[in-house]
């Protein structure tokens, strides 16, 4: 699985990667210079102790000393070094005259100087020495030092922008006031206002709801009371429970909008899967539910859920195998990690993923419905962080729902 790495990070391995490759084409060039250095520095180590021989010849050591020195070379005085440098360095050049022995010498990729007369004798090193790759590579590093933080520094907005986005997500507001006039700003103010227009929309469509379910509650409690009004104790019952399921059911309409719409907090606790049943059993209001529905709890687990919500997804199984069995019956099974329900049909038209998403519904059969229940059921498990499976075997829809690892 490829991995996505953030901006920092790609940031930081282009910068690493930049600065190795740089860094080796400095010490390559820095190691030509040096060769290109020797070598000219030995050509002239070569004509210096030509012309100091043809010059002193018959001239005392001392005066070839005062000549090096003010040619810009200095006299060694460590003994043991100048012993060292005598023994393991590699000769170069060397000139021998009647009075004087003049060598170059290379020691540690610098060149010596190497003077032997009679009564005097000394080893000399060039004092005055290039420094400008030192300067080069300096202003190089400190050049890409402040390149790498200015980029650093433009894109801080942009880390600043992402936790502001995730605290939005967590219910935290949102302002774009603190960005500088730059593109990130810009970004910030388009977002700013996306999200306002959005939660107006949202504002506006509970209010909408809101408005619709009041104005069903009114007339369903006015039926409430005239029912309260007739005689026949029979009829003022059925009367009172289709009043009753109505007011559930937008009551059950109220707790999905809000609970899609994140308004919703999970009340969960620990319930028994028969007591969960028995909750989904009163919004399903069907009094042949044991004839229709054969219910085999092998295990009675319990399961950490919210028991108003989870309720609904059962309710929504159940109806729905039911709307679509062609024996109009279905079976229901439990154990310690899972529960299935299972009933007789035709194979599906689309694939199954089809249907979990919202308004969706089997086109070729006459079923009322909104095609909302697969959907609220997808969504539901998801927000429990239970697994939500199909299958389609032996002419048997299978819906299961796991809240455990098998």
């Amino acid at each position: 699985m490829t991995k996505n790495y953030s901006i920092y990070t790609k940031l930081i391995i282009l910068f690493v990667v930049v600065f190795f490759l740089v860094c080796v084409f400095f010490i390559v060039l820095l190691k030509m210079e040096s060769i290109a250095h020797r070598q000219e520095e030995s050509f002239r180590q070569e004509n210096l102790i030509k012309s100091i021989l043809g010059a002193y010849e018959h001239s005392l050591g001392k005066d070839i000393e005062i000549y090096l020195k003010n040619s810009g070379f200095a006299m060694l005085q460590d003994s043991q070094l100048i012993e060292t440098i005598r023994e393991q360095s590699q000769l170069i050049f060397r000139r021998d005259g009647e009075f004087c022995i003049l060598s170059s010498l290379m020691y540690l990729d610098n060149l010596y100087f190497d003077v032997q007369c009679k009564g005097f004798e000394g080893l000399f090193e060039k004092t005055s020495r290039s420094k400008l790759h030192i300067v080069l590579v300096v202003s190089f590093f400190i050049v890409v030092i402040f390149i790498y933080f200015s980029i650093l520094k433009f894109l801080s907005p942009l880390k600043k922008l992402r936790q502001q986005v995730l605290s939005v997500t967590q219910g935290g507001q949102f302002s774009s006031k603190n960005y500088k006039e730059h593109e990130i700003a810009e970004i910030a103010l388009e977002f700013e206002k996306t999200l306002k227009k959005n939660q107006e929309l949202v504002k506006s469509r509970q209010l909408f709801l809101r408005t619709i379910m009041h104005e069903l509650k009114t007339p369903i409690g006015k039926g409430r009371i005239v029912t309260e009004m007739i005689q026949d104790e029979k009829q003022r019952k059925r009367l009172s429970n289709i009043f009753l399921g109505m007011d559930s059911l937008i009551n059950e309409f109220a707790k999905i909008e809000n609970l899609f719409s994140k308004n919703y907090n999970l009340h969960i606790k620990a319930n028994r899967f028969s007591t969960i049943l028995q909750e989904a059993k009163k919004y399903l209001m069907r009094d042949d539910f044991n004839v229709l529905v054969k219910v085999d709890l092998r295990e009675n687990p319990f399961i950490k859920v919210d028991i108003e919500i989870f309720s609904l997804i059962v309710k929504n199984l159940i109806d729905n195998a039911l709307k679509y069995s062609s024996t109009g019956k279905c079976e229901l099974y439990c154990d310690d990690t899972c529960f299935k329900i299972i009933n007789p049909g035709k194979v599906l038209a689309q694939p199954i993923e089809y249907y979990f998403e919202a308004f969706t519904r089997e086109k070729q059969q006459q079923v009322q419905g909104m095609g909302l229940g697969l959907y609220i059921v997808s969504e539901v498990c998801k927000l429990h962080n239970f697994k939500f499976l199909y299958t389609y075997e032996d002419n048997k829809h299978c819906f299961k729902v796991c809240f455990k690892e098998q």
